[in-house]
């Protein structure tokens, strides 16, 4: 009779063993492939981020040539730049983040004020032009801070 408990208790203790690992197996699969689509979604935040970043501060640049220079010929170019741009910068924005909306108007106005700028020969019309992208540009750099942190909330709560 001894015999018969020894062997009840041992396979019972090997079943709830075994009953152990698979639960434990399944909740390493889950938690890796959750690890996993963060890790993904994660760099992908952050690519996205840089490129957006490289794309605003390229328009600004481009903006900030465009209302000096003199030449024909490189005004064209300045404004077709800053038109290639645009589709970026709209790719390339997160659209949970809170800041994303008001960053996307305003890199959309001084692209709009840069370009009329360039194409217009009315002096009147080209200072009030490169005043409202200047209004603009100071929006985007405040937006610019306001959606990075917003980026870093949505990062922490996706982690």
């Amino acid at each position: 009779m001894d015999d018969f408990w020894f062997k009840f208790f041992t396979l019972l203790f090997t079943g709830i063993t075994a009953g152990m690992l698979i639960v434990n197996a399944i909740r390493d699969s889950r938690i890796k492939k959750k690890e996993r689509r963060i890790a993904v979604e994660l760099s992908e935040k952050r690519r996205m981020q840089n490129d957006l970043m490289e794309h605003i501060t390229e328009v600004l640049d481009l903006g900030r040539r465009g209302f000096k220079e003199k030449d024909e010929n490189a005004k064209q170019k300045i404004y077709f730049q800053l038109l290639n741009h645009k589709p970026f910068i709209w790719i390339n924005f997160d659209r949970e983040n809170r800041s994303a909306k008001k960053l996307r108007e305003n890199c959309n106005e001084y692209i709009f004020w840069c370009t009329s700028f360039l194409d217009s020969s009315n002096e009147t019309e080209r200072i009030n032009f490169e005043r409202d992208a200047e209004k603009n540009k100071r929006s985007i750099w405040k937006l610019i801070d306001e959606y990075i942190e917003a980026e870093d909330e949505l990062i922490k709560n996706l982690i």
